[in-house]
């Protein structure tokens, strides 16, 4: 093997893992938004907070609800 062939390959590792450095600080940089998640303070159970409602709650109280007049 000559000299110039082993410098020709030392310096295509060399590059490919410069690429490889790149990528992986451009990708480190994202990260997704956090879900906004709530717990019921009776349940424990988390739940999206966008409900507005713990589901085993909203079960309790469409359970007690029987369409009757309050």
């Amino acid at each position: 093997m000559n000299a110039c062939a082993a410098s020709g390959r030392v310096a295509a590792v060399v590059l490919a893992m410069a690429g490889l450095g790149v990528g992986l600080l451009l990708l480190g940089g994202r990260r997704p938004t956090p879900l906004p998640v709530a717990r019921c303070p009776i349940h424990g159970i988390a739940y999206d907070a966008e409900l507005e409602v713990c589901p085993d709650c909203a079960k309790t109280d469409a359970a007690g609800d029987k369409g009757g007049v309050r």
